[in-house]
């Protein structure tokens, strides 16, 4: 793994108007709005900075690039990313939290959908204009009981429909596994 690097350190604006949709400036406004909320509690394990998880972010809302591409550019392992909970213990609790608050037996997780705003793309610029007549990327977001978020995917242009992004339902499920999806 690369070492870790600050981009606002070394980028000039246009590359990173480029890569993140905001200038230095923005991107530093971005991090103070959200700075309480990102600050890991503790220097224990080497914690990724506010401004680190903030520019991988912008970077992933405004080009679509996985994670590979951030870490590469970043120094930001696979496992500091988002990962949705894959240990049998982790997805109990989960089950049992949104069960207990929301009465969804064996659900582990909400799913909705959203419309980051974005600034007009020279490329296809037409694509990314939403229902609303407002250039967006299209964006699904699944979170835990807790409001902890578990996966996002951020790649959809704001034409995009919701039925392409989020989990749609069977309307005539048949018995068996479509009704268990529907469920």
């Amino acid at each position: 793994m690369a070492a870790r690097r600050n981009v606002l350190e070394t980028m000039e604006d246009c590359e990173l108007i480029k890569r993140c949709r905001l200038n230095r400036e923005g991107i530093k406004r971005v991090v103070e709005l959200v700075r309480d909320a990102i600050t890991s509690p503790t220097n224990g394990n080497n914690p990724i900075s506010p401004e680190i998880k903030c520019l991988a972010t912008l970077r992933y809302l405004a080009t679509g690039k996985m994670q590979l591409c951030n870490a590469d550019d970043l120094g930001i392992s696979q496992p500091s990313f988002i990962r949705f909970p894959l240990d049998n213990q982790q997805l109990h609790r989960i089950k049992a939290n949104l069960m207990a608050i929301a009465g969804m037996p064996g659900v582990v997780g909400a799913i909705d959908g959203t419309h980051i705003k974005i600034i007009a793309p020279s490329k296809d610029e037409d694509v990314f204009v939403n229902r609303k007549k407002v250039h967006s990327i299209n964006t699904q977001i699944v979170f835990d009981a807790t409001f902890n978020i578990i996966d996002v995917v951020a790649k959809w242009p704001g034409s995009t429909h919701d039925s392409c992004i989020l989990m749609t339902p069977y309307l005539n499920p048949q018995p068996g596994a479509q009704l268990k999806y529907n469920m």
